[in-house]
């Protein structure tokens, strides 16, 4: 009875299916070809910084959130000049001159710029 459970042990070991030889191919990196460069848009990025560094409330902290997710996912910057004028004259910019996704976000920095000359 014994030497029947090792010869059913060796059959059993024997069945089991060969593993598939491996091929000689490298892998493929998981990353996609991308022909479309991703921008940094630094320009935005300055002023998102210098929000940052003007957050005073919860308020405040939600829309410079905002703003850093609309940096990361929209296709729009501003110019250096542009820039410029926001960070060293931001009472005197015309809001108007700016795209229309950015000014809710550039109204808010002169409000913080106001609140902080108080």
């Amino acid at each position: 009875m014994a030497e029947k459970k090792k010869i059913d042990a060796k059959a059993s070991r024997s069945a089991k299916p060969a593993k598939p030889a491996k091929s000689a191919k490298p892998a493929k990196s998981a990353k996609p070809v991308s022909k479309k460069k991703n921008k940094r848009k630094t320009n935005l990025y300055k002023l998102y910084s210098d929000m940052n560094k003007r957050v005073h409330d919860a308020v405040d902290k939600e829309v410079v959130k905002r703003f850093k997710t609309l940096i990361d996912t929209s296709a729009e910057e501003i110019t250096k000049s542009s820039l410029d004028a926001v960070l060293h004259y931001p009472l005197e910019i015309d809001i108007a001159d700016y795209e229309e996704g950015i000014q809710p976000y550039i109204k808010h920095y002169i409000f913080m710029v106001k609140r902080g000359a108080k």
